[in-house]
Parts: structure tokens; C-alpha cells; sequence
């Protein structure tokens, strides 16, 4: 699969900076296997937990504030989960098909121990103002 390069990519939905990892799942897990996403956007992860075949991501920026809104078609509930990262130059590679802003959608390296967050309702929108993550 053929790598987006930086102008490909969308704008960064986030500005502050990685320090929390997340993975959405329609089932609970306590380990996450190498290559598989994740992603510091916790309503992103959400949205991937309902297993969307389409996912879209809206930006709205008004009065110096920036409104993002993610808008899929899964059909299954789901569970939030924070991934344990211990070192992310090592544990993550930025994901070659993603068109996202760069650190945004990554690849796990290696297996990795999660935590079970919540069981997230299936809802087909995800809104959030820069910042509430």
C-alpha cells in the first residue's frame, strides 16, 4: 500500500501533543496484537469500535475554535480501550495507508497490553471541540 505524503494528508484534528493511546473494539480485550490501530483521539477510536466500512471527518473552525465531527456507518456496539504504550518511538510506526494527519492513525509494533475504558453505545456521530479530549 503506497504511503499518503504530507499534502495527501488531512489537517491535524489535535495539537497537543501523544500522550495517551486508545483502541475501539466491538469486544473487550487485555491485549492488543502488533499491526493492529490506534490512535490519542479517543472519539476516533470510539467511531472504529462499530467496525464503519465508511468513516468521515468533518473540521469546523469559528471564533478560534476548531469543531471536529466524525460521522460513520458501523452497526455494532462497542468497547473503548487505552493502550498501555510504553515507548512510542518503538511501539507505534505511523500507519501507511492513512490519510490522517501524521501520528493520528498508527500501527502497533509489537503486542500490547490494554485497559478496558467502556462499552461504547453505537451512535453514528462523534463530535468534539479541540481540547474536551
Amino acid at each position: 500500500m503506497k504511503e499518503a505524503s504530507q499534502k495527501d494528508r488531512a489537517p491535524a484534528l489535535t495539537v497537543c501533543p501523544h500522550v495517551q493511546w486508545f483502541h475501539g473494539s466491538p469486544t473487550p480485550l487485555t491485549t492488543l496484537k502488533a499491526g493492529s490501530t490506534v490512535t490519542p483521539i479517543a472519539a476516533l477510536a470510539k467511531a472504529f469500535s462499530h467496525k464503519p466500512s465508511d468513516l468521515k471527518i468533518e473540521l469546523h473552525e469559528s471564533e478560534g475554535r476548531r469543531r471536529i465531527r466524525i460521522v460513520h456507518d458501523g452497526a455494532k456496539h462497542g468497547h473503548l480501550h487505552r493502550v498501555l504504550v510504553e515507548n512510542p518511538a518503538t511501539d507505534l510506526r505511523q500507519h501507511p495507508g492513512s490519510t490522517g494527519a501524521l501520528g493520528e492513525e498508527v500501527l502497533t509494533t509489537r503486542d500490547l497490553r490494554v485497559e478496558w475504558m467502556e462499552e461504547v453505545p453505537l451512535t453514528g456521530t462523534y463530535e468534539f471541540t479541540e481540547g474536551d479530549q
